[in-house]
């Protein structure tokens, strides 16, 4: 499951860490299996009440009821199985779906993510869609894969909440959120119009670029405008994950 091959091939991804399995929880995650130290084990325990979870009311009253198998691990052999640096002694193995492009599409507002290769940026955007109201994320081709621990941990595990959509070309992204009306933003350091003339519509999509590069010549061609976060000097860029959040922000219905 650290593969995306074979994570594509099951539907299953490695959730690492308490806050990254309760985000995964709270956004309605299905958890095939846990494996905890003894002592966070009763965090997750289907046999435990529902209210001595200490995030229980942001997990929702049903949450134990998508937890499988709960299995515990002592740390020296818990610990030398995560991708974490620091472990936090609880791996869970989590249940995926994508979505098809045009249910991506349907939703007012779609944030995508286009060749951005690292995958704490990426988590770190879907964590700010989320918190800002957006109902999918688009990962084109060339973007780190959203669901890899790593990325996961990015997004406080709260990816399985959004409509997530990955794979797909540039061109044929911007083509359908286009055909339903959207208006498609782009993020550049010298775009068209600052972020605060930027005129709101129904729906609207934000394109966020390679870290390095900045959006493609096929995100320039299929964008409908460019828009650039005002900077004083001597700051010349911001973290494109900082960039996303603040964009998101300004486009909110």
């Amino acid at each position: 499951m650290r593969d995306r091959r074979q994570r594509d091939a099951t539907g299953l991804s490695v959730v690492e860490g308490p806050r990254a399995v309760d985000g995964a929880l709270a956004s309605g995650a299905t958890l095939e299996a846990v494996f905890a130290r003894p002592e966070l084990v009763d965090r997750y325990a289907p046999s435990g009440a529902s209210d001595e979870h200490p995030d229980a009311t942001r997990l929702g009253a049903g949450f134990r009821e998508r937890i499988g198998a709960v299995h515990p691990v002592p740390a020296e052999i818990l610990d030398p199985l995560a991708d974490a640096m620091n472990p936090q002694g609880v791996l869970a193995i989590a249940r995926f779906a994508d979505s098809p492009l045009k249910a991506a599409a349907a939703a007012a507002r779609v944030v995508v993510l286009e060749a951005v290769r690292d995958p704490g940026n990426a988590g770190a955007v879907v964590r700010s869609a989320v918190a800002a109201g957006f109902g999918a994320v688009i990962a084109t081709e060339g973007t780190t894969d959203l669901w890899s621990p790593k990325a996961l941990r990015g997004a406080a595990g709260l990816t399985f909440g959004p409509i997530v959509c990955r794979g797909r070309s540039t061109i044929d992204v911007l083509d359908a959120l286009g055909d339903a009306g959207h208006v498609r933003v782009r993020a550049t350091p010298n775009g068209d119009v600052s972020v605060d003339e930027l005129l709101r519509a129904e729906r609207m999509t934000l394109v966020i670029g390679n870290e390095a590069h900045g959006p493609s010549a096929e995100a320039v061609a299929g964008t409908d405008v460019a828009v650039t976060i005002p900077m004083q000097h001597p700051v010349d860029s911001l973290n494109v994950a900082v960039a996303a959040a603040v964009l998101m922000y300004a486009l909110r219905r």
